[in-house]
């Protein structure tokens, strides 16, 4: 067993306290600027993994700007607000685009706006944070009741049916006739005004975008879809899902981009999304649409029901159809006590995730707010967490009131099942300020390998151990 005080002297603090006040003067010059060599992220079942096969646990934001020009640099987002993120633990970004203004013409791209998206995706990987590059909309277009432009004009087709009744989204989805007939021709493959279906245009456009992330380091992936929309279906999808939709409408049209995508980029992996009605915790049908052996489902979590309904529907689906499972929404409030129990049940799932801050929502009585890092987080998620294991872990919890957290990992690869080669570390994320004081660690099966108080936990296990036990408590 290894036990190892981690304390923070007054002095120490003190210069803490100058280093910050540096940094939020100058934030360029308190983190230099550097090209990350550790790159890519694939999966081992239903985990994420990384180069040397450890499993990788995310926690991000969501970022993703709904106003003209639709690209965060634009909305004030910039290198301390990444530093920001990296500083809290943060190692995930879900950086949206709108499709609005990559194609503001059927077949006709504006790269200079696609090479915004890759500067913030560059900007994070600096910092060594992935990029889930996501197409992103919220009831299609403003012409149809949404609060944005998130799909093009020219894809929308609502047969002159009116937009009213219009309550704002998201109730505009249950009520207005123009935005379910936009729906079901998006889904019929309407032709846009050059000829093409919409979804042929869809795919082509995915294609277009990721050429520009193929080569990129700290990409995540695609998520090909944010919440799509059954249409005129949605009432067959109470409450019991909708398998019809999800298997012969909604996984062909996503495996024409997994395709489109898969033409320019082999590299990184592809998320696709189930139906919206998931997100408040109905049954998940949603199949791998190619059975692409790197693919992984993004799924959101604002059930009405029980507290875990979605997380578990979504990761046993994702499992079940070959994919790995990551949470990539749940929040959209400042309730303290419902987000550290959130937290909490994703933690005993042992569950990657991305929150959506209020600070994004746009409605009618609510504003999107600028994509700045304090905005795109709530303090209560912030919190430790085993970033990569070299093994597979077991269980981990931690208790925001004691500040005990505790870690259980099989020492064996996820991928073959064989021991990793000695040196292999697990790291684990701290924030300071669920420690102040600093903290002991209590190691069974591992040697401690990081310096007293830091922030990243590093971990070598013993040889010859089979298991691991961490716990981490408060000085």
């Amino acid at each position: 067993m290894t036990i190892i005080s981690s304390t923070v002297s007054s002095a120490a603090r003190c210069l803490g306290s100058a280093l910050l006040a540096l940094a939020l003067a100058n934030p360029a010059a308190a983190t230099p600027a550097v090209t990350p060599t550790a790159p890519d992220l694939g999966r081992t079942g239903r985990w994420l993994t990384d180069e040397q096969g450890r499993v990788v646990t995310v926690h991000g934001v969501n970022l993703v700007y709904k106003k003209p020009p639709y690209f965060p640099a634009a909305g004030g987002f910039g290198d301390g607000d990444a530093e920001f993120l990296a500083d809290n633990g943060f190692n995930a970004v879900r950086l949206g685009f709108a499709w609005n203004a990559v194609e503001p013409r059927p077949g006709v791209y504006d790269d200079d706006y696609i090479e915004q998206i890759r500067q913030t995706q560059q900007l994070l990987a600096r910092h060594g944070i992935h990029s889930l590059v996501d197409s992103h909309q919220d009831a299609f277009n403003e012409s149809v009741g949404a609060s944005w432009s998130g799909f093009p004009d020219w894809a929308v087709f609502p047969d002159g049916l009116p937009v009213q009744p219009n309550p704002g989204f998201p109730l505009v989805y249950f009520t207005s006739p123009a935005q379910n007939q936009t729906w079901a021709n998006f889904w019929r493959d309407h032709p846009a005004p050059d000829g093409i279906g919409v979804q042929e245009h869809y795919a082509a456009m995915w294609a277009h975008v990721a050429q520009r992330f193929a080569d990129q380091p700290y990409v995540l992936g695609y998520d090909l879809i944010n919440e799509p929309w059954p249409g005129w279906d949605y009432p067959t999808c109470f409450p019991n899902g909708c398998p019809r939709f999800e298997g012969e409408v909604l996984a062909p049209f996503e495996a024409k981009a997994m395709n489109a995508v898969r033409g320019v980029d082999r590299r990184h992996l592809l998320f696709y999304e189930p139906a919206l009605t998931n997100d408040f915790g109905t049954p998940d049908w949603m199949p791998n649409p190619t059975g692409d052996p790197d693919a992984g489902m993004s799924f959101h979590d604002y059930c009405l029901g029980r507290t875990d309904t979605c997380v578990t529907n979504g990761l046993t689906r994702a499992e079940a159809d070959g994919a790995v499972g990551v949470l990539t929404e749940f929040g959209a409030t400042r309730n303290a006590a419902k987000l550290t129990d959130l937290t909490g049940r994703y933690d005993d799932h042992m569950a990657s995730w991305m929150f959506w801050s209020p600070a994004q929502n746009q409605t009618p009585d609510h504003p999107q707010e600028p994509p700045t890092g304090p905005d795109l987080i709530d303090p209560t998620i912030v919190r430790p967490y085993p970033r990569a294991v070299a093994g597979t872990p077991q269980q981990w919890q931690y208790d925001p009131m004691t500040g005990t957290f505790t870690l259980r990992y099989s020492t064996r690869r996820a991928d073959t099942g064989r021991p990793f080669a000695p040196g292999a570390r697990t790291e684990v994320y701290l924030p300071p300020g669920a420690y102040p004081d600093g903290y002991r660690v209590r190691s069974q099966g591992a040697d401690v390998v990081s310096p007293p108080g830091a922030r990243i936990l590093q971990l070598v296990t013993t040889p010859g151990q089979d298991t691991v036990q961490v716990t981490v408590t408060r000085l």
